[in-house]
This record gives structure tokens, sequence and C-alpha cells, in this order.
């Protein structure tokens, strides 16, 4: 069984995929890059820079902006070298490097965006689960018997009805290859439900859901699309799951995505300038206010995987016709159109909320509503 793709109140800690990336560090000797390939007057490497600072740009000093691309150019060559030997884990010269420029742009943004040195503040409390069903190729629900007696603060017909909310929101079909269906609780505002591949391929799935967190009927259906993305984007037809990475396609560990899949095209469209950043800051909200205008929410900052997740949940639920918009979290949502399967879901999904083609899912509830708990 495959780690949990979470939907949560905080952001988990993007610093696990860190720690994976360096347990494969290995490989070949790191060369000292040349004085031709680190020249500072390049205007790749400014522009990747610019990339990488985000809303930075605007606000850093001179010496602070060189103090940066100084790290930069050492690291560049490295990565190039790298990649070029088809090496997808980060080397350790280049990991600790690209942690120091990490922490630059931490200070930076702690200085001029009002970051935050705590970050997201996620806790990751322990989860209790309360009761499990195995789901019949008919949809029959089977209690766990090893579940038997955990089922405390709510009846199993409230929880059944959860269930019934979810596969009436979905097109007939949509879960077939969820073999077993969990509620679970950690207490409100943390993880809301997560999703995770049963076998080895990634061909059926578990879907889990904590009830204390469903109170809130706009944040409970973004959730289910969230989750369902993370089924979308990631099953067997969509990646590999396999200990041969890659530098061809977008890979986490243990994980490579096929080339032309959902997540890879997402991506490749908006995430190499700064992946490495990204997964070098751990647990930190800096890297969302160095990039506020790529994201439909903060925990969309987390990785392409909660990125994509998050875009698809605001594609179903808001109204088409921001095509116009040059805002990249605009991009995002409209990213999904290019896709006749997932508008066709989308037409769906919005018949059953009762949403004309002008109306956002939010429409419905009063102004006050804070979904975005993510």
């Amino acid at each position: 069984m495959r780690a949990p793709f979470p939907r949560s109140a905080a952001r988990a800690a993007a610093g696990l995929l860190l720690l994976s990336m360096l347990a494969g560090c290995g490989g070949k000797p790191e060369t000292t890059p040349s004085p031709a390939a680190t020249a500072a007057d390049d205007p790749a490497a400014q522009a990747e820079l610019d990339t990488q600072l985000g809303r930075l740009t605007g606000y850093i000093t001179e010496e602070e902006r060189q103090a940066a691309l100084d790290l930069w150019l050492q690291i560049r060559p490295l990565r190039e070298a790298r990649l070029s030997a088809g090496q997808w884990a980060w080397r350790p010269r280049e990991a600790s490097l690209l942690t120091e420029l990490s922490g630059l742009y931490d200070q930076y943004t702690i200085k001029y965006l009002e970051g935050d040195e705590a970050g997201f503040g996620y806790t990751n409390p322990e989860e209790k689960t309360l009761i499990s069903y195995s789901i019949g190729d008919d949809g029959t629900l089977t209690a766990d018997p090893s579940t038997a007696g955990q089922l405390t603060g709510w009846t199993e017909e409230e929880l059944l009805s959860l269930w019934k909310d979810m596969t009436d929101l979905l097109p007939e079909g949509s879960f077939a290859d969820f073999k077993r269906l969990t509620f679970f609780t950690d207490g409100p505002g943390e993880t809301s439900a997560w999703v995770q591949a049963m076998d080895d391929p990634g061909d059926t799935w578990e879907i889990a859901v904590d009830p204390a967190d469903s109170g809130d009927r706009r944040y409970f259906v973004e959730t289910v699309l969230h989750e369902y993305c993370h089924y979308l984007t990631l099953n067997s037809g969509q990646v590999t799951y396999t200990t041969d990475q890659t530098t061809d396609t977008y890979n986490e560990e243990g994980m490579v995505a096929h080339k032309g899949s959902y997540i890879d095209d997402f991506y490749q469209a908006y995430w190499p300038g700064y992946i490495d950043d990204c997964l070098s800051c751990g647990d930190t909200y800096n890297f969302f206010l160095r990039h506020y205008d790529d994201f439909v929410t903060a925990y969309a900052s987390t990785n392409p995987a909660e990125d994509i997740a998050e875009a698809f949940a605001y594609f179903v639920l808001w109204p088409e016709g921001g095509q116009a918009d040059e805002a990249v979290w605009r991009q995002k949502i409209d990213f999904f159109y290019a896709y006749p399967e997932l508008a066709a879901f989308r037409d769906q999904v919005r018949e059953s909320l009762g949403l004309n083609p002008d109306q956002a899912y939010e429409d419905l509830f009063p102004a006050d509503t804070n979904a975005d708990a993510a």
C-alpha cells in the first residue's frame, strides 16, 4: 500500500520529498563548473533566477540579488551535469547549495513579503480509524471486522450519508477502481481526506474521509474533487510506480509520470523553473508568498500533485471564461479544458450540483463562508 495523498487544512511537509531525494544521492563525483559556465551576465541564468525569486524581484537590493545569483551560478552547472547523466536525485553538493539558496530566499521573503519562519504549522496529529468498508464490484459496502467497536462520535448512518453525497456528486462509475472506504478522524482543521493506491501498479484505490471536516458543505465538495483528482492523475494509466527514477517526466520518489499524462503536462507547463526551490524549502509558507499569483490556494504550492488537484477542484466549481486572464493561477484552472474527457466530467458534476454555466459553486453559500481552509 502506497503513501496516501491527503488534503489537509494545513500544508503537509514537503521536506519528506527532500529526504527521499537525498537518500538517492551518489553516482559520479561532482565536477567544478568552468568560469564560462558560471558567467554572471548569462541572460538565461538571470531569467532562471527571476523565476525563482518571483515577487521578490521587485523588492530586493542589487546586493541581495547578487548573493542569490552567486549561489545559483554554483548550482546551475551541477544540476545540468546531473540531468545530463540521467540522475534524478540531487547530489550532496547540489542539495547543500539548494538548501542554502532556499534559506536566503526565505530571509528575503520574511523581510519584504511579511513571510513566516514557522511555515504552515502542520502538526500531523495521529489519525484514529473510525470504521472501514470494502467496496464490492456492485458498490456494496461490507464493514471490516477489524474496525468493529472503534466508531465513536458519529453514527454509521451519518458516515454512510457522506459516502452517498460523494457518489451522488461524481458521474456514475467514478469510484469503480476504489475498493476500500475508510472514515477516520484527527480532529477538525487537520487532514480532511486522503486517497492511496492499494496495489503496486496503482489499479485499485482507497479513499478516506474525516467527518470532523465535513460540516462545511462547500469545503467538503472541494475536498472530494481534490482527492478524486489525485486518483485521476496518479493511477496506473497515468504513472508507473517504480524505483527506477527518470529525468524525462515528472517524478516523485517511487513514481514516474507517463509522457502525455495529465500531471506531466501540468508540471512541464508550470513547475520546472522552481521545483527544486519548492522541494528544498520544506514546510514553509514563504515559497507560496514568493509565487502568490501562481497558485489557486496556499496548499496548492505544496508540490505539483497538490497544485493540480487544487486547480482541478476550481476548474469544476468555477464558471468557464477566464482563458484571457494572464495570471498563472487562472491558466492552471483553464488547463483542463484541453482534455475533452475532463471537460465532460466537469459538466456532469456541475449538473449534479445544479450550477448554471455562469455560476460558481461558492455563489450558493454566504459570503463569509471560508472554504479555503487549506
